[in-house]
């Protein structure tokens, strides 16, 4: 499809199909207004799939699973006003977990583009009843916005958007008398985005001999840790890295988001930061350089800088905002990861460099005997389950590839520790922005966006009944989801925030309904899981090549607290 087909059309609500039609998109993930109603229909008459969902955060959280398991564009859509408002959320976790997603919305009329610019308004305009700063919003949260000014412009812009969604999360908003206005009575003002995004200069020679300098100085630099974040994973930088941790004697570690990028590695440490293992926790701290590839080395990767707090810190990343915003570096490479990886790579072969670094026997020996369950004394008893050997169990009796996406709250801790996974974007938590509740929905999206494979989601009871509605969806979409609820009848993060700090936590506790019952209801097959041989249903629901989630009531023993980390 091109311009040419798209110029023979009469509605911008036509156009904005068109163009996300040329963009190959496969789904949008959505809850239907009156203002994007027909925008879904014509999307859907030009072969992309309308997936209908109970509630609009879902949708968003649905996108943004697919963008994180498939490093492809997500699209949500969303009626203006409440739908957006019910939406927020999902989209600044994805705007802060930089994924690649774009959300359709709808706006009121270009006329009333003044008022999506002020925050305070005491009158809402009388012509849209949902109105909501909507813009004033989005800019506040740094969020790109895109809004084609006339249905002429909307094809085009739909594309930018779509194009700046391959970077980064964008909401595309739609006026009204922008999509539902016939093309001949258009004008032809400029629609920009309001965040544009700069090409990314390739790596200076001069900066990648200096750090070569650096790491050949063996006096200061002998024992290097490369640690990676989701922008290594975005760039594909892991071969060279995994040459560059062989050329430096590195140990290679990574932030949570970049999970399993270097499975399989003998001197792979994985997750660094608060999710490290015991020995992660005991090899990371003796680095005395740091090489960041797109991380951000925040409080919970660095467990509030005490990691390597006398290492020298280089710090490779697109966004110059990322550099010192946690922790001080010596050195900041704005470039691309991959880039900067491979010119390293390149110099220090021309060099004839090698270095031990970590990588003696001793150390292998170390990473390789460990095992996630050594030290773990299973307390199930009373009809409750030990998260910690629920989790063991599960990972034992899952399929390799599984797909793991992990909602927040307490039970991630025990998920995250003891499911593993063997591909960066086999993983996916979207709780940047610290909410819960979006686990089933970026479950959802995963599975549409990676079809046939096993999705397993954790999450806890008070974030399931959040999305209790999406599991028609996922039951409706005959996804082959495993859907594990932590069930302790309470918030347990919170839980252990107030006990803590020594304040009672009974406010934090809520009885549950059966989730047994729900899904049963729902159309989903079902479990109560009260002691390890009660998870012989995964391995019956796994051979029989499942077309329905498994959702698991996972009695939990309540006194099996995580670490709190503020």
């Amino acid at each position: 499809m091109n311009a040419n087909i798209a110029s023979v059309r009469s509605h911008g609500f036509e156009m904005v199909a068109d163009a996300l039609a040329t963009a190959g998109v496969e789904y949008i993930f959505g809850v239907l207004g009156d203002d994007t109603g027909p925008l879904a229909l014509a999307a859907s008459e030009r072969g992309i799939r309308y997936v209908s969902v109970r509630h609009e955060n879902q949708a968003v959280a649905m996108a943004d699973g697919y963008s994180r398991v498939t490093g492809r564009v997500g699209v949500a859509t969303v009626t203006g006003g409440p739908g957006f408002s019910n939406a927020i959320t999902a989209i600044n976790t994805a705007h802060r977990g930089s994924s690649r997603v774009c959300v359709l919305i709808g706006t009121g009329r270009v006329a009333e583009d003044d008022h999506e610019r002020s925050v305070i308004r005491t009158t809402p305009p009388a012509s849209w009843l949902k109105h909501f700063p909507q813009g004033a919003v989005l800019e506040v949260l740094g969020i790109c916005t895109v809004k084609p000014a006339t249905a002429a412009a909307a094809w085009r812009e739909t594309l930018a958007a779509l194009d700046h969604a391959t970077r980064r999360t964008v909401v595309l908003m739609l006026p009204r008398d922008v999509l539902q206005d016939p093309l001949d009575g258009a004008g032809h003002r400029a629609a920009t985005a309001t965040a544009a995004t700069a090409a990314t200069a390739p790596p200076d020679p001069a900066q990648i001999a200096t750090v070569a300098d650096l790491l050949q100085e063996t006096w200061a630099v002998n024992r290097p840790l490369i640690l990676a974040g989701r922008g290594a994973v975005a760039s594909g930088a892991a071969p060279a890295l995994r040459r560059l941790g062989e050329l430096t004697g590195s140990l290679l570690a990574t932030t949570l988001h970049a999970n399993a990028l270097f499975h399989g590695d003998p001197y792979n440490v994985g997750i660094c930061g608060t999710y490290a293992t015991p020995v992660a926790s005991e090899l990371i701290p003796q680095a005395d350089c740091v090489l960041v590839f797109g991380a951000g080395l925040n409080a919970l990767t660095t467990y509030k800088n005490t990691l390597f707090p006398k290492a020298m810190v280089i710090q490779v990343d697109t966004d110059q905002a990322a550099f010192g915003r946690f922790v001080d570096v010596e050195m900041a490479v704005q470039a691309d990861t991959r880039q900067t990886a491979e010119m390293l790579v390149a110099e220090l072969e021309r060099r004839a460099h090698a270095a031990e670094g970590f990588r003696t026997a001793a150390v292998q020996e170390v990473i390789a005997g460990f095992r996630a369950s050594d030290g773990i004394k299973d307390q199930s008893s009373s009809g409750l389950i030990d998260p910690r050997t629920l989790m063991i169990e599960l990972d034992r009796v899952l399929p390799p590839q599984r797909i793991l996406c992990v909602d927040g709250g307490q039970q991630a801790r025990f998920a995250i520790r003891y499911i593993h996974v063997e591909k960066a974007r086999n993983f996916a938590q979207a709780s940047d922005a610290g909410a819960i509740g979006l686990g089933i929905g970026s479950a959802i999206g995963a599975a549409m966006g990676r079809p046939g494979e096993i999705v397993v989601v954790a999450i806890g009871d008070g974030s399931m009944m959040m999305s209790l509605g999406d599991l028609e969806t996922a039951a409706r979409l005959r996804l082959p989801i495993l859907v594990v609820v932590s069930n302790d009848e309470a918030l347990g993060s919170e839980v252990n925030f107030l006990t803590e700090h020594g304040m009672d936590p009974e406010i934090a506790r809520t009885p549950t309904p059966s989730f047994s019952a729900m899904a049963l209801a729902m159309g989903a097959q079902a479990a109560t899981i009260k002691v390890p041989a009660d998870l012989r249903v995964v391995e019956q629901w796994l051979l029989s090549r499942p077309a329905v989630p498994l959702v698991l009531d996972c009695r939990v023993n309540p006194e099996i607290r995580a670490h709190f980390v503020s």
